[in-house]
């Protein structure tokens, strides 16, 4: 259970990083850098929080394997690092555009919803 969640989450990683060079390239080459770089935030942010999440995954699969109890999902400080990306997006609007950062941050959920459907059409399909 934990290998298979480990490799969903590197298979996602990859995705995540060909978003991110795709901002990298769209603020380089595009006169809308503050929306490339809004959007390089929203992702940047949303896969700190995807990664903060599969930690605690782990953590409470091994804690539950070991009959320890488990506290908490780490909802604090993923909240609080999106508080953060919202307050440096609306400190710095020349920079960062807010709305392509919530965008950002829905990609990294996005990319993990489809991954899910288009793996379940795969599993379906050989089984």
């Amino acid at each position: 259970m934990l290998e298979s969640l480990i490799g969903m989450y590197h298979r996602h990683q990859k995705y995540i990083i060909a978003f991110v060079g795709i901002c990298v390239a769209g603020w380089l080459l595009t006169p809308h850098v503050h929306i490339f770089l809004g959007l390089k935030l929203g992702i940047i942010v949303g896969w700190f929080n995807y990664w903060l999440l599969m930690r605690r995954t782990q953590a409470m699969t091994k804690a539950i394997a070991e009959k320890r109890t488990f506290y908490g999902m780490g909802t604090t400080a993923r909240m609080g690092s999106v508080l953060l990306a919202t307050i440096i997006a609306t400190q710095v609007p020349d920079f960062f555009h807010i709305y392509s950062m919530v965008i950002g941050l829905g990609i990294v959920y996005s990319v993990v919803f489809l991954d899910f459907v288009i793996y379940s059409i795969y599993r379906k399909k050989n089984a």
